[in-house]
């Protein structure tokens, strides 16, 4: 479907990177928990992207690579992963038009208002604050880090059923998401394990977390212990002091 196809741009929609080519076709990529994207040049550096294995860079193709694209100035652009959890689709028009319909809103854009944000409460008022902001369908990019993290900035507690939020609390919430994306973007991401940026280096956005990666070390904010439990099926990092 790809072979002598032409690059034209890459952008990006929530967690997924998507590469346009030439004849109306876009290569979807996900890379979940453990995927990588390698760019190996004919010539000079190769710059890693993702979570790298160790030795996952060496002697390529190897053991993690799932995948690769050959391109004309004889680079190589390979996607490796050691837990099979990420993904490559090849979309036409109409495949990634549903694909991105799917989707949620982009939360540090301009037609993400507060407006819309209340309306999407309104729908899940039944639901629980933590899932419904990860649910990518409702707002596209927020993952376990970056949920622990707006909770807490707004001090709401992530088992709150959002019936029960108030108006003042729901602006704090809204407030919360584009203030620590911008500050997570800022600084490069987090990583808090092992995930590069597409130069090949780290993220600087661990020092500024308040409360995930902190579980039993005093809260910032009240000294209290940061609890670590596990809710809707992920980690969640919390103080039961200061989030109500």
């Amino acid at each position: 479907k790809i072979i002598n196809r032409k690059i034209i741009k890459l952008f990006r929609r929530g967690k997924n990177i998507f590469i346009h080519l030439n004849d109306k076709q876009t290569i979807a990529i996900h890379l979940k928990m453990t995927g990588q994207l390698i760019w190996q040049p004919k010539k000079g550096s190769t710059i890693i992207g993702g979570h790298p294995q160790k030795d996952g860079h060496l002697n390529l193709p190897n053991k993690f690579t799932r995948l690769f694209f050959s391109l004309n100035d004889e680079s190589r652009l390979y996607f490796n992963d050691a837990r099979r959890f990420g993904w490559i689709k090849v979309f036409d028009e109409k495949q990634l038009a549903n694909f991105q319909e799917k989707l949620g809103f982009e939360p540090l854009n301009s037609e993400f208002t507060f407006k819309k944000f209340e309306s999407l409460l309104e729908e899940s008022k039944n639901k629980k604050i933590k899932p419904f902001l990860l649910d990518q369908s409702k707002i596209a990019g927020l993952g376990n880090i970056y949920t622990d993290e707006v909770c807490f900035l707004a001090r709401i507690s992530p088992q709150r059923k959002i019936a029960d939020i108030e108006n003042s609390e729901k602006k704090k919430l809204f407030e919360a998401i584009k203030k620590i994306l911008r500050q997570s973007i800022k600084n490069k991401g987090t990583s808090f394990r092992d995930y590069l940026t597409s130069d090949g280096k780290k993220g600087g956005f661990v020092p500024f977390l308040k409360v995930y990666g902190r579980a039993k070390m005093p809260c910032l904010k009240c000294r209290q212990p940061i609890k670590k439990e596990k809710m809707f099926g992920r980690g969640t990092h919390f103080c039961p002091q200061c989030q109500h």
